[in-house]
């Protein structure tokens, strides 16, 4: 979950709305691809954080019993595999594409932990490793063709982290998003009405909307998952829109 504090209480955005913001995002975007890599590509982008019921995980509420946002990390050093399980079934349940693209984003996220604090996480990533080489073969496409897909995942889903996470600067102070997929940095800024500016600009389209749904929880703390989920599927569901302009 994104989790961030507002005047009413808590502001809670789920994993699959950020990845639905990114999905629409890499949409827009101005690449080249064929239809038989666009879609599970845009597939990718929007599920590669599925596998859990968010609301339901013990995990993310606090010890004081507040939501936890994604980036409270625990003191435990072990990683819940059974949740990147459920991620790779999921994408790989899909087409392998959608596999291949989910795993490289599992290896962005867990590739500079230090090896040896939790072996079965390494073990975990070793056999991606290997099964990334054989979705290649299969595919018959090469690294570098399936790392500049990747980018292009990594790039959508930083963007949209930035605009849940409420990280765009007003005033035109410029902040970078990620490397595109052709490796350039592209920045992004508030520009005049709120909208969204994209630095070299990189969509289709020279405007276009996005959103992403949220609830607010005014109760500030619970008791256990059951009561937060309780409250969660009863809140209200909102939506924050956003225009992206040249």
């Amino acid at each position: 979950m994104i989790v961030s504090s507002d005047k009413s209480g808590w502001k809670i955005i789920n994993q699959r709305s950020h990845g639905l913001l990114a999905a629409m995002i890499g949409f827009q975007y101005d690449i080249n691809l064929p239809t038989h890599i666009k879609v599970p590509t845009l597939i990718a982008i929007a599920e590669h954080d599925d596998g859990v019921w968010e609301t339901k995980q013990a995990e993310n509420l606090t010890e004081a019993g507040a939501p936890k946002d994604f980036r409270v990390q625990d003191d435990n050093t072990k990683t819940d595999l059974t949740r990147l399980h459920n991620i790779m079934e999921i994408s790989s349940a899909k087409s392998q594409l959608n596999a291949l693209l989910t795993s490289l984003h599992l290896d962005f996220l867990y590739k500079n932990r230090k090896k040896g604090e939790d072996k079965n996480l390494d073990n975990f990533i070793n056999e991606q490793q290997k099964h990334r080489k054989n979705i290649l073969k299969n595919l018959n496409i090469d690294k570098k063709y399936s790392d500049q897909l990747y980018r292009l995942l990594e790039w959508c889903d930083a963007f949209s982290l930035l605009i849940c996470l409420d990280k765009i600067q007003p005033e035109g102070r410029k902040m970078e998003i990620s490397k595109s997929p052709d490796g350039q940095m592209n920045q992004t800024f508030f520009g005049r009405n709120k909208e969204i500016k994209v630095e070299p600009w990189v969509f289709k389209e020279d405007k276009f909307s996005v959103f992403y749904e949220y609830k607010i929880i005014e109760q500030l703390k619970f008791k256990n998952t059951e009561e937060f989920n309780k409250i969660c599927s009863e809140a209200l569901v909102q939506r924050e829109e956003f225009i992206i302009s040249k």
